[in-house]
């Protein structure tokens, strides 16, 4: 497909790019799976994935239809009410490892399409992204094998009781741009392990690395397992999240996005699992180890670009070791490359599209207007101006109330305050709508224990930040979510308890 570059970039940069997409794309028109075939939309249009760094198309795709939803939901429900539903947890583990193992060949390529699509940092989205991938894919595999079928609650000598753990059937499941590869394995991993069959839409953001992980699962699973339905704008997730034949909903996303699913969700009493935004809150006491600290605040707020949920973008200083503490943060700053997604070398991408990346501008300009001042900005490199790229800055004097410290900034936007006691500093922490994540650095361990349990948020980091390698359970406090992802509880959320009695002889009566 034609570059079509909408940015003025450098030669370098746009046949770099040009390359790179040629040797990633397996094709520059995709269709939509549905029952194992890739298949055109009933009434939708085409749609454009492009470039984030330099707004080149990259491939088409079709943004579908509430038609195409129907045709995806049933050929999923006739999957799980045929082979895929008889199925053993043992076969259903063996066909995960199966598309993991595809998953670790194709790992360059996954994240490549990421950088491109996304503007990922390429280091980031192939030794993060794509490895979370593979990693959950087994994790599921091995829980789908080893997983409690069921119980024997206690029971009198005249009765048999027991329980089964039996699958919702189709999910509806949607995913978000920011981390598009990694959502894929985070909602397919535990769906797939629990029995179900999955319809799955992508963001309209990020579409790419969510159907060549498509390619890899169709070539695996039996056919109509896993479908995929693109789409842009509502149409398509409205139609999953209330369609009547979908028994489990799953999104990640805002929290717009969150409140319609609910309302979709609801006319049928649909179960939904939801991981939404945060403005989560990262505390530093005077007895942290100060670059240890820094690192983790920089990692907090620049991974991604702080396209992330979970971004610390509220820094807490004790005053005791605040001006030390940021003299050290500049100088990391200064240390940071900002650039070019593809390069090994970048820490710092672009953000998604120009759209967003005016949005987050728009943050920026709010918070000098309302008192706030630039203590760090990390330049963006001149021949990548024109690019969709907002600097890094850390604010100063930014009030508890202003808007960037209250609202999800979704960009690389960190505001710094200043606390003695850590009473205070836990209240201020916990006064937000959100309560995805949060960090905390002391060497005490006494206090570390205290303020983790005292701070309002699904997952507590202490001397440490944005770690989610591991298979413990991730999701939010208030309007941060539903639910949890990673873990065995993330499969629980996939099944539904049956309860089973059988009478040996007596039976209840009326006396």
């Amino acid at each position: 497909m034609s570059p079509d570059t909408t940015h003025d970039l450098p030669d370098d940069v746009l046949e770099r790019h040009q390359r790179i997409a040629d040797e990633v794309l397996s094709r520059d028109s995709y269709d939509l799976l549905i029952d194992g075939e890739w298949v055109a939309s009933d009434g939708g249009e085409r749609a454009v994935a492009r470039d984030a760094t330099t707004g080149g198309a990259l491939a088409e795709y079709w943004a579908g239809s509430r038609e195409d939803v129907d045709r995806a939901v049933g050929t999923a429900k006739s999957s799980f009410e045929g082979k895929w539903g008889e199925q053993s947890p043992v076969q259903r583990g063996e066909y995960l490892e199966e598309l993991a193992d595809r998953v670790s060949d194709e790992k360059t390529r996954l994240a490549r399409l990421d950088s491109l699509e996304v503007g990922k940092p390429n280091k980031h989205s192939l030794f993060v992204d794509t490895t979370v991938v593979e990693d959950q894919l087994r994790y599921f595999a091995a829980l789908a094998r080893t997983a409690d079928e069921g119980r024997r609650p206690p029971s009198s000598s005249d009765k048999h009781v027991y329980t089964r753990e039996e699958p919702y059937g189709v999910v509806g499941a949607v995913g978000a741009w920011n981390f598009p590869a990694m959502f894929v394995a985070w909602k397919l991993g535990p769906a797939l392990a629990a029995g179900n069959t999955v319809v799955y839409k992508p963001s309209s953001r990020a579409v790419l690395s969510t159907l060549a992980l498509a390619e890899l699962a169709n070539d695996v699973l039996p056919p109509g397992v896993v479908n995929v339905v693109t789409g842009a704008g509502s149409e398509v997730g409205d139609a999953l999240t209330g369609h009547e034949a979908v028994r489990k909903v799953s999104l990640t996303g805002g929290a717009t996005a969150g409140r319609k699913a609910m309302e979709n969700a609801a006319a049928d009493a649909t179960p939904v699992s939801l991981e939404l935004g945060g403005k989560s809150p990262n505390v530093v006491f005077p007895d942290a180890d100060l670059d240890q600290a820094v690192e983790g605040a920089v990692v907090a707020i620049l991974f991604n670009q702080g396209q992330q949920c979970t971004a610390g973008s509220r820094l807490f200083l004790h005053e005791a070791i605040r001006e030390a503490f940021l003299e050290k943060l500049a100088a990391r700053v200064a240390e940071i490359e900002v650039g070019d997604p593809l390069s090994p070398m970048t820490d710092v991408g672009p953000m998604v599209d120009p759209e967003h990346a005016d949005g987050v501008r728009e943050y920026v300009d709010a918070a000098r207007e309302q008192g706030a001042t630039a203590r760090i900005e990390a330049p963006v490199p001149d021949e990548l101006a024109a690019a969709p790229f907002v600097p890094p800055v850390v604010f100063e004097g930014v009030d508890d109330d202003d808007r960037v410290a209250r609202e999800e900034v979704f960009g690389p936007v960190l505001s710094v305050f200043e606390f003695s006691e850590t009473d205070a500093v836990v209240e201020r922490a916990n006064d937000t709508a959100f309560g995805l994540a949060a960090g905390v650095w002391t060497t005490d361990l006494e206090r570390a224990h205290e303020v983790a349990a005292d701070l309002e948020a699904g997952t507590v980091w202490v001397n440490t930040y944005n770690d989610l390698f591991d298979p413990a359970p991730h999701g939010g406090f208030k309007a941060s979510g539903i639910g949890r992802e990673l873990s065995k509880e993330a499969m629980d959320a996939y099944r539904q308890s049956k309860t089973v009695k059988i009478s040996l002889g007596g039976i209840p009566n009326l006396g």
